[in-house]
């Protein structure tokens, strides 16, 4: 059964893993083993919060 907190915060979770995804897709840094890139990593964070948010009910 999923939650109201779970409806509410898995969408943002799913946007932010599309917008992590769709920057991965074309940033040469992103596919380039070893190469950092400092946008991906801010919107791997951002995905990995939203989705602790959403297992959590919100509350994280």
């Amino acid at each position: 059964m999923t939650s109201a907190a779970e409806e509410t915060n898995a969408p943002l979770a799913d946007e932010a893993w599309r917008a992590a995804i769709q920057h991965a897709a074309g940033c040469l840094s992103c596919r380039t083993p070893g190469v950092r890139c400092e946008t991906g990593e801010h919107l791997l964070r951002a995905y990995e919060e939203a989705a602790r948010q959403a297992r959590s009910g919100g509350d994280a």
